[in-house]
């Protein structure tokens, strides 16, 4: 380590520096407090009752893009005492009069993370077909809650094994990485893989996992 006296490298075990004296002991506690805040971030596995309140928010928030009334679906998520778990960009564009094309597309694409997370409640059967758009009419067969009293879904969510969500999230990470890989080759991009669908599934998959006990507006999808 270096010494913030002198500027010169000493000896990381003792408490003063060979070179001036100066104690050290203030400078070795901030780098233990930075150790153990790495050590402390939680990866823990989001609950099924988070998970079955993240589809809620975000079946609402696809039903917005497609052209639903908003103002509708903000009061029934109040009502429903979900607000609190609609993320800051979500309420952005939910509060939007006028919101962007982007805002409206990347809200529609969000049907292939609420798919993946379905999936992980046992509501559709499978999420590992990544080159092709999910069933929207599967989705909204299982999603008989919306605009409508959500607790029997919340209460009766229950997660698949977690070995699977394991296997799931490897097919995943190495489509992702496959995509990254031709990108940054300027090859053409794998024609068995939507880079959309990937992107969106590993987006949601990491947020279930708990991936660095990132929120969902800051889930990372690092390959």
């Amino acid at each position: 380590m270096y010494c913030t006296n002198c500027g010169k490298q000493t000896d990381e075990k003792k408490r003063h520096c060979e070179h001036c004296g100066f104690d050290l002991i203030h400078v070795r506690a901030l780098f233990d407090s930075d150790d153990l805040d790495d050590e402390n971030i939680e990866e823990e596995f989001r609950t099924a009752a988070e998970c079955a309140k993240r589809c809620v928010v975000l079946y609402g928030v696809v039903a917005v893009a497609h052209g639903d009334d908003r103002s509708l679906v903000v009061r029934w998520l109040e009502e429903q005492k979900l607000w609190g778990e609609v993320s800051l960009e979500e309420k952005a564009f939910l509060n939007c009069e006028s919101p962007t094309e982007k805002q409206i597309t990347n809200s529609t694409w969000r049907i292939e993370a609420l798919y993946l997370l379905l999936w992980s409640l046992s509501r559709v059967k499978n999420a590992s077909n990544l080159s092709a758009l999910c069933n929207a009419v599967e989705v909204q067969a299982e999603s008989r809650f919306y605009l409508k009293d959500v607790q029997e879904f919340i209460n009766s969510a229950r997660l698949i094994d977690e070995s699977a969500v394991y296997g799931l999230n490897e097919e995943i990470y190495q489509a992702h990485w496959k995509i990254r890989d031709a990108q940054i080759r300027g090859q053409s991009l794998p024609g068995d893989l939507n880079p959309r669908v990937v992107q969106e599934r590993h987006h949601a998959i990491n947020w279930l996992m708990g991936n660095c006990g990132q929120e969902w507006d800051d889930v990372t999808t690092d390959t």
